[in-house]
């Protein structure tokens, strides 16, 4: 506390909130507009001249990088100067706030709507940066902050990239390791898709509580995020849907074309997830599912042990009346059984069949991975099991076989009653 100076520039220093490599942080008071900020200044200035030089560059990098944005999850900058021979950089203070770094150990994590909250606010903030020209290129869980209100705040655009501006800016292998895209690995042309593999890195972390590439060193890690796919999260943490990592993969796809290509689709698929985990899944132990299973025309020639594996698999929902399970022309790749309550079927706006308890639907979908041909709609409050991981990767070979027979029996049955309804109509 000794060496706090009085001031900066014209701000007040009320006290430090922490220290870098580039830089010390204090928690500042500006006098004219009455408002608390936060200032860093260069730290690393009387380390030699290339030390200094690269300070001030950074510096000055990031005043002008996220200077001009102005989004809600960006960490304002609100001026940049130098006093006393340091440069310095006034910015938002966030009352409280800590980076989800603190979230990335697995006794800590936060809850999977949490992250996936977070994350999307952190892709959203990124598609808007990147349509201003600007790319981050060091995403990470240490330059997230979290609000106290439980919001996100990207920071630390030192070594951005302005789109079209001149020399001034940071050149070169820079970013974090664990983080860093295949193209920022091999020292290729980094552009905004670099910031979301980096974004999905932070996400799996977030999650699983363990970056998704890891080694003892350099080479090996760049071997790694160049070659090699992380565990599937599912495996590490089950309750994370499938739709959910489906997302962190295609973030994490090694090929361009392969990746997302802005972070708006990464903000649309994040909001079909988030639409998803609102529905909080029915808390039941495995022998009760099992019990309320054997009660379901479905499940009937299920044996025990075949039923122990469906109670694992299976993620059990209440959906309120008139939610829309899925809609015509959707790609989820799930089947539902009910089991209790009603849903509707339909097919261009036109009434199929009620589907009631024991009923399964969503089948043919889930087993060819193709877009749904029909619309189904809760019509009295359901509790619904749901099944979306492909039967290969969890349920055993004769389990597999029973849900074959059971889909079989269940298309000749409706296709009878095609058959009937047909006659009928041209009767």
């Amino acid at each position: 506390m000794e060496n706090l100076p009085d001031k900066v520039g014209k701000y007040d220093i009320v006290d430090v909130l922490g220290r870098g490599s580039m830089g010390v942080v204090y928690k500042g008071h500006d006098p004219y507009v009455d408002r608390l900020v936060a200032i860093k200044v260069a730290s690393n200035i009387d380390r030699g001249e290339e030390a200094s030089e690269m300070a001030q560059r950074m510096f000055v990098n990031e005043a002008r990088s996220a200077g001009r944005l102005d989004h809600a999850n960006i960490l304002k900058v609100y001026e940049a100067g130098e006093a006393d021979g340091r440069p310095y950089m006034v910015m938002e203070y966030v009352d409280g706030g800590d980076t989800l770094r603190s979230y990335c150990k697995p006794d800590a994590l936060l809850p999977i709507k949490e992250v996936v909250r977070l994350v999307r606010q952190c892709a959203d903030a990124l598609d808007y940066a990147h349509r201003s020209g600007v790319l981050h290129r060091d995403i990470k869980p240490a330059n997230v902050m979290l609000t106290r209100d439980g919001n996100a705040k990207i920071g630390d655009f030192g070594i951005a990239r302005r789109v079209g501006a001149d020399q001034t800016q940071i050149v070169g292998w820079f970013g974090s390791p664990l983080y860093m895209s295949p193209e920022q690995a091999q020292d290729a042309e980094v552009t905004q898709q670099s910031d979301l593999f980096s974004l999905g890195s932070l996400c799996y972390e977030l999650l699983a509580g363990t970056p998704p590439f890891l080694a003892k060193g350099l080479t090996g890690l760049i071997q790694k995020v160049v070659n090699e796919d992380p565990v599937p999260l599912p495996q590490v943490r089950p309750e994370i849907p499938q739709r959910l990592w489906r997302v962190v993969q295609t973030m994490l796809a090694k090929k361009l074309e392969q990746r997302y290509r802005e972070g708006a689709q990464i903000v649309a698929e994040l909001d079909q997830v988030l639409a998803e985990l609102q529905y909080a899944p029915v808390q039941l132990s495995d022998e009760e599912k099992i019990a309320r299973m054997r009660q379901l025309r479905f499940f009937r020639q299920f044996t025990p042990g075949e039923l122990k594996e469906v109670a694992r698999a299976a993620r059990w929902e209440r959906r309120p009346i008139d939610d829309v399970v899925f809609a015509e022309g959707s790609a989820e790749e799930a089947f539902f059984v009910v089991a209790d309550g009603l849903v509707e079927l339909t097919m261009d706006g036109a009434p199929i069949r009620d589907l009631e308890a024991g009923d399964c639907f969503g089948e043919m979908g889930y087993l060819q991975n193709r877009p749904r041909i029909g619309t189904v709609k809760v019509r009295r409050d359901a509790t619904l099991i749901r099944i979306e991981k492909d039967l290969k990767s969890w349920a055993s070979l004769p389990c597999q076989m029973r849900f074959f027979r059971v889909f079989q029996d269940i298309l000749i049955d409706r296709l009878r009653e095609t058959m009937k309804a047909l006659a009928k109509a041209l009767r």
